[in-house]
């Protein structure tokens, strides 16, 4: 018994937070030292419906929100801002086109993108066309593009998945960079402190060098 209960003291209590309303994924969580002062922070992509309210949170080590989401805020504004809007397949852009006005009905967009999606697949359409595709029924379609007919159509470069990589060091308190993996296949690398992309890898063409 006595083995048991040193062997015990081993153990760390898990945070358990059953009000957090996190929904994610282990590739979507990261610990990253967001200031460089040894302090980690655990980074997780809140995904939250799948559809809306998806952000990233820093967790402090005692399990509640950091002080530093105002500035994460602020970065998150400029990485939009640093990665690039894809282009659109001429097919998607043109169905959209002709369903705004009125040269398609609802039926026919719904199938030309389903027939699209099966070619060029899911990470090759829009977020507009992928979440479009999910509307099964006539009404549901309808009231889809009546919402979104008006607006132009972008395809944004979408972040799946994110690590970290030590910056020049490879001491536990050296600074490290963010990693982003997309959707597009493409992997970014950016610095830290300046918030811009030190490189950037496309699986399809290989290493690039920064945008810009």
């Amino acid at each position: 018994m006595g083995e048991k209960s040193n062997s015990s003291e081993h153990w760390l209590t898990a945070h358990h937070d059953p009000l957090a309303s996190l929904y994610t994924f282990g590739s979507c969580m990261a610990l990253a030292d967001l200031h460089g002062d040894g302090d980690s922070k655990l980074i997780i992509a809140d995904l939250g419906t799948g559809a809306y309210n998806m952000k990233l949170k820093p967790i402090d080590s005692y399990g509640s929100c950091g002080c530093d989401i105002w500035e994460l805020h602020l970065h998150l504004q400029k990485l939009k801002a640093i990665l690039q809007t894809l282009e659109v397949n001429p097919t998607e852009f043109d169905a959209w086109n002709q369903a705004r006005d009125k040269l398609l009905d609802v039926s026919m967009l719904y199938e030309i993108l389903d027939s699209l999606r099966q070619e060029v697949g899911e990470c090759g359409l829009t977020t507009r066309s992928q979440r479009f595709l999910m509307c099964h029924d006539h009404a549901s379609q309808l009231t889809f593009l009546e919402q979104h007919k008006g607006f132009l159509l972008k395809r944004q470069t979408v972040v799946t998945c994110f690590s970290t990589l030590k910056k020049s060091h490879a001491e536990d308190d050296a600074i490290s960079c963010l990693v982003l993996g997309t959707e597009s296949a493409n992997i970014f690398i950016l610095d830290p402190e300046a918030f811009t992309i030190l490189n950037s890898y496309n699986d399809s063409r290989g290493a690039s060098n920064p945008p810009g």
